[in-house]
């Protein structure tokens, strides 16, 4: 009531005036003759009622906590079209409920709590409430309600949090769709598996088996888009869960070389290790490091020509580990490397037709960040690519840890 203070007398006279009380004028100055009648008369409550509804403020007047007055502001917060309706409606009856009007009363003087509110529409509001008990009338209160745009401002989410709940409500809605989706997804798997192995019999016609290969291999790439959307949102919606743990690094890297061996042969590419002795195991999650060498193996692939390489190496730097994996594929501009780095957006600079949901590289940065560790991608066009994984001295466990 700050911006208020200086009408507090004018606005007791109005509340008492409007409760039909009798206030005494002021004392004649000496000299003055006394007023033909002793009896002061009460102050006039339609003058009093328009000075009341020239305050710009939304206020009301409550007697022995029932609304008594209010000025217009006041009703058409609450989207009634007069006092006289809302009053008619049921006072603070009508907007408030039982327990937001109990709690209002027990604050006392002061600021409210925000409390629930009902407008004519039944639509919910979130409101506050200044409160001022009138000198030498206890029994009388004059509320005011607090700017909306203040409420606003104070209520209104950082750039942090709307991002939080925006990505909290798009992990929401994605493991909706994922549920839905896998179940039919499933079984196409697992029948085009049965038809491919010809469990219960030859297919009989080359096109039809060639047809399967297609279903199941649109099914493969449906399922490993659901899981990339699935982890790049819980990575933004921060409920990305992490297993920690003492990773040996030659043998997951082994491990990841041998299970694209095949896909390397059939592109005509030689994928090797070369890996420095006595490497110390890193602390990261084993599974999701497992996939973002297995992500950035199939993109340097993908990206090489028959008759290409692509080594992954692991070596020590300046106290950290640095595991890199670099073809000598098509390369890429430092503009295409940012290009690739967004969700959704694919090169076509790969020698061979591909299939790919644009979310390799974003979700394994997101990974390698969740991991703690650093992805450093270079390249050059016509050169090749590597890209490091890099891990600091902390999340390293050395032997010397293990004692």
């Amino acid at each position: 009531m700050e911006q208020l203070d200086g009408d507090r007398e004018a606005l007791e006279h109005i509340a008492r005036a409007l409760e039909g009380r009798v206030l005494p004028l002021p004392s004649a100055p000496d000299g003055a003759e006394p007023p033909a009648e002793e009896t002061a008369p009460a102050l006039d409550p339609r003058g009093l009622k328009l000075l009341l509804e020239a305050m710009p403020a939304a206020l009301a007047i409550l007697s022995q906590g029932r609304l008594i007055h209010a000025n217009s502001a006041f009703a058409f917060a609450f989207g009634y079209r007069s006092p006289a309706e809302l009053i008619e409606a049921g006072g603070l009856a009508a907007i408030l409920t039982r327990e937001a009007a109990a709690s209002m009363r027990a604050n006392g003087n002061g600021r409210s709590e925000l409390v629930d509110a009902l407008t004519r529409s039944r639509r919910r509001l979130k409101v506050a409430f200044t409160s001022t008990a009138l000198d030498c009338e206890p029994d009388l209160t004059l509320i005011r309600l607090i700017d909306q745009r203040a409420l606003d401002e104070e209520a209104a989410p950082t750039e942090a949090e709307h991002n939080a709940n925006a990505a909290s409500g798009r992990l929401d809605f994605l493991a909706k769709v994922s549920h839905e989706v896998r179940t039919p997804l499933n079984s196409i798997l697992g029948f085009t598996e049965l038809m491919l192995q010809e469990r219960f019999g030859p297919i009989g016609n080359a096109r039809y088996k060639g047809y399967v290969e297609d279903i199941h291999q649109s099914g493969l790439y449906a399922l490993s888009l659901l899981n990339d959307l699935l982890d790049i949102s819980k990575i933004e919606a921060g409920k990305f869960e992490l297993d920690f743990t003492a990773v040996d690094v030659p043998e997951l890297v082994e491990d990841c070389v041998n299970s694209l061996q095949p896909l390397a042969k059939r592109s005509r590419i030689v994928l090797r290790t070369s890996l420095a002795e006595k490497l110390p195991s890193v602390v990261a999650d084993p599974r999701r490091l497992k996939q973002i060498l297995l992500n950035l193996l199939t993109n340097a692939i993908k990206f090489t020509k028959e008759g290409g390489q692509v080594i992954v190496s692991g070596t020590m730097v300046d106290g950290e580990l640095r595991l890199r994996v670099r073809d000598n594929g098509v390369g890429m501009t430092k503009d295409e490397i940012a290009f690739a780095m967004q969700p959704f957006h694919q090169l076509d600079t790969a020698p061979r037709k591909q299939a790919g949901t644009g979310l390799g590289l974003p979700v394994t940065k997101a990974l390698v960040d969740a991991n703690r560790a650093r992805l450093v991608l270079a390249s050059e066009p016509g050169i090749g690519t590597s890209a490091d994984v890099i891990f600091p001295p902390e999340r390293l466990f050395t032997s010397d840890l293990a004692e």
